[in-house]
């Protein structure tokens, strides 16, 4: 694979422990529960846990200052978020490879870690709700892109519901997923083409596909831009990537939140948007984001990789709790409309995003 200029990122595992090119390595469960199945009611699954200093991937520093202690947690052990003069936020230390992989094998993530509070229902549950909101993406990324009924790939396919909403528009699919509960859910329910594993294990040769789709998932990798070296690789000429990552914690309502505490309503807000909004207390789980990127890291590291950035989106996710409710009470419509305010002018491009969308394209020469 071609290198661009060196990029800098977490110092190297042991052999096996990493896994690839900034993914943890799977571990392979005998018998992958059901993840489809209500969430169980037993005690978190126990393995251990070790952790590893890391540098800023972005410019390489590793002189970051303290961000937000105690930021998640794996049993005893917590993790903390720092910041780096760049301006890029992430978890320092961080979780090794094969505590990374432990991770992901839990099937548990899909009802508890997967919708970090944005929605309030098990993610297979939806099956048909997403369905029917994938379809007007695909489309709508059709008329973005000018591209149609070509060939689709998705890194982090999870149940497949996207990958299985654009077949039946047409495109051929295929997918990576690196959950084994969630890989073979979609192989199983949907029959779709997806790979268990690390994306440079999947079979797929140099310029395979149209469009490419990185949803959620560089926040979850231990070195993006080589991530995204790969996908450009896989890209056909004049395909497109889009890249959607969430914002909110590297951002500047992020760090307004935490300044003041004391000030906000904590009785109106209510415990889901206060989790929603990773207040000090509030249980945030297991280090799934080991990286939180603004929008300046993002365009830093895709150019990098060999793209241009042809169209950058903001936005904010309405939280179901409040979207959702049949009958909402007074807090929750003032919730909504300070949500619908942001939502707006986010896609105006008159705030920052606490989620940024781009559409990119593989570089004249790259």
């Amino acid at each position: 694979m071609a290198r661009a200029a060196r990029s800098p990122g977490r110092a190297r595992a042991a052999p096996g422990a990493a896994g690839g090119i900034g993914f943890p390595a799977p571990v392979t469960a005998s018998t992958p529960k059901d993840p489809s199945a209500a969430p169980s009611a037993r005690a978190p699954r126990a393995f251990p846990v070790r952790t590893e200093k890391v540098r800023c991937v972005v410019c390489g520093a590793d002189e970051a200052r303290p961000y937000r202690g105690g930021m998640y947690r794996i049993g005893a052990t917590s993790f903390d978020l720092v910041r780096c003069a760049c301006g890029m936020v992430y978890v320092n230390p961080s979780p090794d490879g094969p505590t990374l992989g432990a991770m992901y094998d839990d099937p548990d993530y899909y009802t508890h870690g997967y919708n970090l509070g944005v929605e309030t229902e098990n993610y297979f549950a939806r099956k048909d709700e997403l369905l029917a909101h994938y379809d007007g993406v695909v489309a709508a990324y059709e008329r973005e892109t000018g591209l149609a009924k070509g060939a689709l790939f998705e890194l982090g396919s999870a149940g497949g519901f996207f990958l299985e909403a654009a077949r039946r528009r047409g495109w051929k699919v295929q997918g990576v997923e690196l959950s084994p509960p969630a890989a073979e859910y979609s192989i199983r329910e949907l029959g779709l083409p997806v790979f268990r594993g690390l994306l440079e294990e999947a079979p797929f040769p140099p310029a395979s596909f149209d469009l490419a789709l990185a949803d959620n998932v560089l926040e979850h990798t231990t070195d993006p831009q080589r991530v995204l070296q790969k996908l450009r690789e896989l890209l056909r000429p004049g395909g497109a990537l889009i890249v959607i990552c969430p914002s909110y914690v590297n951002s500047p309502y992020f760090r307004a939140m935490q300044l003041l505490q004391k000030l906000v309503p904590r009785a109106l807000l209510g415990p889901q948007t206060l989790k929603l909004l990773k207040f000090d207390g509030a249980d945030n789980g297991y280090p799934y984001h080991i990286l939180e990127f603004d929008l300046r890291a993002l365009r830093t590291l895709a150019e990098r990789a060999g793209f241009t950035v042809e169209r950058v989106e903001r936005s904010v996710p309405l939280p179901a709790h409040l979207f959702k409710a049949r009958a909402p009470t007074l807090a929750q419509r003032l919730q909504r409309a300070i949500f619908r305010t942001l939502y707006g002018g986010m896609r105006i491009g008159a705030l920052p995003g606490a989620r940024v969308r781009l559409v990119l394209r593989p570089a004249p020469g790259a």
